[in-house]
């Protein structure tokens, strides 16, 4: 008997470069099922649990360990998948690797690649407003009067991760794993310009993935 194909995509990219966007538009425009390591993270830290106690609480931070297992948890087999927000490391990268593997999955990892000092430029010109949550980015999408909100004139903030600091530590740390993580997934790689407008990457990336398949 002959065994259904499935695939398994796996997005990554800098932190800002848009995966989350794409993943999204995969998902609509492919009917794959997408998991988003965040989201499965969240629904395990009900207040009441151990899990929620630890990290509130103690501090503690994740280990692999733990990630795998709410992973192994939520992920129910279906035949064609999206991965976003897995791997961050590279034990993460080989475990999800051989899990995949281990599942009778085609891997294809979506590399969005993106200038990181434009994506700097962008990210750390985004603002929004504290009171009705609008956003705004002071070089494509800027307020009519500076640091001020269109709608209700409350003055515009940033958030905490798009401060320039906080921000270069976050690439920092994804550029010192970056090309292990692409070592593990080589002949397994679709390279997508992040760089083009969204709708541009969008419509780039899903021909990519089709012509490879």
């Amino acid at each position: 008997m002959t065994q259904e194909k499935k695939l398994a995509i796996i997005m990554l990219g800098a932190p800002g470069s848009g995966k989350g966007t794409q993943s999204e538009y995969l998902e609509k425009n492919t009917g794959f099922k997408r998991f988003v390591m965040s989201d499965l993270i969240k629904k395990e830290l009900q207040p009441g649990t151990e899990l929620h106690r630890q990290i509130f609480k103690e501090g503690v931070l994740l280990e692999d360990k733990q990630i795998f297992e709410i992973f192994r948890k939520h992920f129910d087999g279906t035949r064609n998948v999206i991965i976003d927000g897995l791997p961050r490391t590279l034990d993460q990268a080989y475990w999800l690797y051989g899990f995949l593997m281990n599942h009778h999955y085609e891997i294809e990892l979506v590399f969005l690649n993106v200038d990181e000092k434009k994506l700097v430029q962008r990210i750390t010109s985004r603002y929004y407003c504290p009171l009705c949550h609008k956003g705004y980015n002071t070089l494509v999408l800027p307020p009519k009067v500076a640091g001020k909100c269109d709608d209700d004139g409350e003055i515009l903030i940033q958030r905490e991760d798009d401060t320039k600091e906080t921000f270069v530590d976050r690439l920092q740390t994804f550029d010192e794993v970056k090309e292990v993580i692409l070592d593990v997934y080589k002949g397994d790689i679709t390279e997508v310009n992040g760089d083009e407008e969204i709708e541009k990457v969008s419509q780039n990336m899903l021909r990519q993935i089709i012509m490879r398949k």
